[in-house]
């Protein structure tokens, strides 16, 4: 049984929050990629975006996980350590949500909450930076 506030859905042991589940399964965070806002919110212009449904999700942060050897998790601004300086990010402690094209994720980050993550985008200018406090504000953000 879970938790008020709980997702039912999560990934490698990470909850997804609810209204992400929610948007995915009403197909609204799929379409989000089309958003007029994604350029705004992320301060990059998209190439070709991905907003994942849960499958992909899963597979993206599989590879993210699992596939990367620790070389090519650097060209990433990545670690398998749970805590990561600024501007790099823990494979441990992220989901893979989505991307704005090649090379070009963003996540959820659970470094500072197991159940209210923040998100974070990895641009072409390097480093990870914080999108947003949560995926909810994200989701607000990019609606028209």
């Amino acid at each position: 049984m879970n938790r008020e506030g709980e997702s039912a859905e999560s990934v490698f042991g990470m909850p997804l929050p609810d209204c992400l589940v929610t948007s995915i399964r009403d197909r609204s965070w799929m379409d989000l990629a089309g958003s007029p806002r994604v350029e705004q919110v992320f301060g990059q212009a998209p190439v070709k975006p991905r907003f994942y449904s849960i499958a992909g999700i899963t597979e993206a942060t599989r590879w993210w996980r699992d596939e990367l050897d620790e070389e090519t998790l650097r060209c990433y601004f990545g670690t398998s350590a749970e805590s990561a300086i600024p501007g790099h990010m823990s494979r441990m402690k992220t989901v893979i949500v989505g991307d704005l094209g090649p090379d070009l994720p963003f996540v959820l980050d659970y470094r500072d909450s197991p159940v209210d993550p923040s998100v974070a985008f990895l641009g072409e200018e390097g480093a990870w930076r914080k999108i947003s406090d949560n995926i909810c504000d994200l989701l607000l953000m990019l609606d028209p």
